[in-house]
């Protein structure tokens, strides 16, 4: 890994237009995460999170301490678990550092996929087809906002019982 606490604090939009950018910039805040990090798409998104090296960042982050929080808000995993998602034995084995929530049947389907990262890194995807949008490793008051949206899907949403019962 590399030293991302320059980075880390300056505020700097990093727009990108496809997948190996998309992978690259939850790379970088992954990275930069200490204690929490809040994810939500349709799936597991295989191209952002499906990556050893993203993979082993969480991992990393869910050792390191007791207190990491990592929350994963998704429309479905059934396809995740069909294609052998390589985030799922992470997912079982740290039950009590990363959790993962279906929406509920009222909240809308998202197009989008939102990434946060501590009080100050997001990644925000418009589309979830086409991996165009921006990121950001230091704008608390964008976090800000996007928690607050986060939180209240969370709050409707109920824990993904298929994720935690792997015969893996």
């Amino acid at each position: 890994m590399t030293d991302n606490s320059n980075q880390a604090e300056t505020n700097q939009i990093i727009a990108f237009d496809g997948k190996h950018e998309a992978a690259a910039a939850v790379l970088a805040l992954v990275e930069t995460a200490q204690r929490e990090i809040c994810f939500l798409g349709s799936d597991l998104d295989m191209v952002l999170l499906d990556n050893p090296a993203v993979i082993d960042c969480l991992k990393q982050l869910c050792i390191n301490s007791r207190r990491t929080q990592i929350r994963i808000l998704v429309d479905e995993t059934q396809s995740s678990i069909m294609n052998s998602h390589r985030l799922l034995p992470l997912i079982s084995k740290l039950t009590s550092s990363i959790s993962v929530h279906i929406l509920s049947e009222k909240q809308q389907r998202p197009k989008n996929i939102v990434m946060l990262v501590d009080h100050s890194g997001y990644l925000r995807c418009l589309n979830n087809q086409r991996y165009q949008g921006q990121a950001n490793l230091h704008d608390p008051l964008t976090v800000r906002e996007l928690k607050q949206q986060f939180e209240e899907c969370w709050n409707h949403s109920f824990a993904d019982v298929a994720t935690r019962r792997l015969n893996l």
